[in-house]
């Protein structure tokens, strides 16, 4: 398509009046999924009446609305190109009035679908498109009845909707429950050769890990009462307690997930996902292929795997109806699975992949922090890397794969990247950001450490993409409060001897098992077990707070105990155990794929994981790490 038939199809779309003032990004999403019709002179477009399913927009020709009525049919208005008809429609799923066409037409179709994703994501365009209706209805009743026309009102109001809230007895009865846990067990005798001090900041770690599994208050807010709880009741001092906050790992994350959000907000992890489809055959094999290389190109550069796959979710919505495959077929569901496999299942192999790969960091001895940066963190991965990529793409192959698709993706593609435009300062801004901490925390010449380069990207970002709100917005601040007090779980097991206590009890269960690869598979199904009633993330930094400082006495490395924990408990074989899974079949609604569909690939992905882990033992021998 020439450019500038895509400039006037960009025209045509901000000729709506509720999508005049649509980001660059929004609107490239939403040229990505019109569909070009065309009717002859005389054709029934629409009947009065019938499903109002889509908004029309009027590249050639002119088209007659009008009106069922006792006297017959009844003409309201000749809308010519460039114009748009069959919003009120859309919007109240049914036709008010009937649409011929008056010559022959040019139209460009916009799904109903697509538009309500558009307001879910975008909430501030439903109140737009409310002001829009307004004037448009206040503009119409004044021509019909000659009265003029009023001047420039204000802006309505931004409202917000209001949470779903949990049921009070269900919160209270929650609390309550986590609450009695260290109550009733405070005064009892602690285990043989744990302190008195120990035991009940174990007894509060149960209480909190209660917490995280009934969910009475968010996990970020169990995260930082149970770190005041060790302080207030004098078991550590504030200090220590608080003290993941002062890490080193805590800071590289703040930068990583503000370079994150600032990928996503501005639109390059959406223009290089289409990028690389444009680098892969306009085929349903080709594009699977673009989003497992775009995902694993992209996944150490945005430190949060729940941001990649919100950005590339709508994305491969999008590309299944392009390529023609129907809701819930092999081939919509490979798609689906190809974006989703590929921005988040490689979370961590990279240590930037996925901010919680910090908090194993923060839990190494100093010698391993050195070891395992960046480089030495994807090099002892990256067996288990390989592994995961062949075998995700086998997985897709084998289980969906997809059917022979028509021509066209190509076209729908380099439309988006027309009306992306070419890179705005906030992205490139966002480009120096992201070469600055992967840069440094890549680069062997400057021996600084690595919460340097986080804040540096963070100030890199505040010059230039990030202002004060969008800053505020962009980074996922429940999670880094979720982080801190997490980061310091370590320094306070040391602190009150908990860490040697559990190296004792795992010695001394483990003591039959004389092959440490056998502890190491042991440790996968472990962690893979904790799955079944606790959310991946406290899984992980539970599992990783137990076992890592016990690691070398079991005869592993504290960073393969590390790794394998981080690889087996972020995978999901049942819906609600994945959030990302979860994103995925929310931004089709249901449609891309069926939830068995899902367990299935799933299981398969849990299986490449456990694979993965054995293949990379011999690798992991080598290197002297088990």
């Amino acid at each position: 398509m020439p450019a500038r038939r895509e400039d006037e199809l960009e025209r045509l779309l901000r000729g709506v009046p509720f999508f005049r003032d649509l980001t660059s990004l929004d609107a490239a999403r939403l040229v990505g999924a019109l569909e070009e019709t065309r009717f002859p002179a005389g054709s029934v477009i629409a009947e009065e009446g019938a499903a109002g399913d889509a908004l029309y927009l009027i590249a050639d020709g002119a088209v007659d609305i009008s009106v069922r009525s006792p006297d017959g049919e009844l003409s309201l208005r000749r809308v010519a190109a460039p114009g748009h008809f069959g919003e009120l429609g859309m919007l109240l799923s049914r036709r008010t009035a009937s649409s011929r066409a008056a010559t022959d037409v040019v139209l460009w179709r916009l799904p109903r679908r697509r538009f309500e994703q558009l307001v879910r994501d975008r909430p501030s365009v439903g109140l737009t498109v409310a002001a829009a209706l307004a004037d448009e209805l206040d503009r119409r009743s004044r021509e019909h009845v000659g009265a003029p026309e009023p001047a420039p009102g204000a802006k309505p109001m931004t409202l917000e909707r209001e949470p779903p809230r949990v049921s009070w007895r269900r919160r209270l009865l929650t609390t309550a429950i986590c609450v009695a846990i260290p109550i009733a067990l405070w005064e009892i005798a602690p285990p043989e050769g744990m302190s008195a001090t120990g035991w009940r900041v174990a007894l509060l770690l149960a209480a909190a890990t209660a917490g995280w599994l009934l969910e009475p208050i968010a996990d970020f807010a169990v995260a930082l009462l149970l770190a005041a709880a060790w302080a207030a009741t004098g078991l550590v001092p504030l200090a220590t307690a608080f003290g993941g906050f002062a890490t080193s790992s805590w800071l590289v994350s703040l930068g990583g997930l503000a370079v994150a959000g600032a990928m996503a907000q501005t639109g390059l992890v959406f223009r290089g996902a289409l990028a690389m489809l444009r680098l892969f055959p306009p085929t349903g094999a080709g594009q699977i292929l673009a989003l497992v290389g775009g995902g694993v190109l992209f996944t150490p550069l945005v430190p949060q795997s729940a941001a990649r796959v919100a950005t590339i979710a709508p994305v491969a919505a999008e590309l299944a109806q392009s390529l023609g495959y129907a809701p819930r077929s092999r081939g919509s569901a490979a798609i689906a699975f190809a974006g989703l496999a590929g921005y988040w299942f490689f979370s961590s192999i990279f240590l930037t992949g996925l901010a919680t790969n910090f908090v194993l960091v923060q839990l190494l001895p100093t010698d391993l922090r050195l070891r395992f940066g960046w480089t030495g963190w994807l090099g002892a991965a990256l067996p288990a890397g390989i592994v995961c990529l062949v075998g995700a793409t086998a997985a897709i192959f084998l289980l969906f794969r997809p059917e022979p698709s028509p021509p066209g993706v190509a076209q729908v593609v380099r439309r988006q990247q027309h009306v992306l435009g070419p890179l705005t300062r906030a992205e490139r801004v966002t480009l120096v950001a992201v070469a600055v901490l992967i840069g440094g925390l890549v680069q062997p010449f400057v021996a600084v450490d690595a919460a340097w380069w986080g804040v540096l990207a963070l100030a890199v970002l505040m010059a230039g993409a990030l202002d004060r709100e969008r800053f505020r917005a962009s980074i996922d601040w429940t999670f880094l409060l979720f982080l801190g007090p997490l980061q310091g779980f370590g320094d306070v097991g040391r602190a009150v001897g908990l860490d040697r206590w559990i190296a004792d009890r795992l010695v001394a269960l483990t003591a039959g098992l004389r092959d440490p690869l056998v502890i190491v598979v042991i440790l996968g199904v472990v962690a893979l077990a904790s799955r079944i009633v606790l959310p991946s993330r406290p899984a992980m930094v539970l599992l990783m707070v137990a076992i890592v400082p016990a690691a070398p006495a079991l005869g592993i490395s504290p960073f393969v105990a590390g790794i394998v924990i981080l690889l087996m408990a972020n995978v999901w074989v049942l819906p609600y155990q994945g959030l990302e899974y979860l994103m995925t079949r929310d931004a089709s609604r249901g449609e891309a794929f069926s939830d068995r569909q899902g367990t299935l690939f799933g299981a398969a992905l849990t299986v490449v994981r456990f694979v993965a882990i054995l293949a990379s033992l011999p690798y992991w021998r080598a290197l002297g790490l088990v």
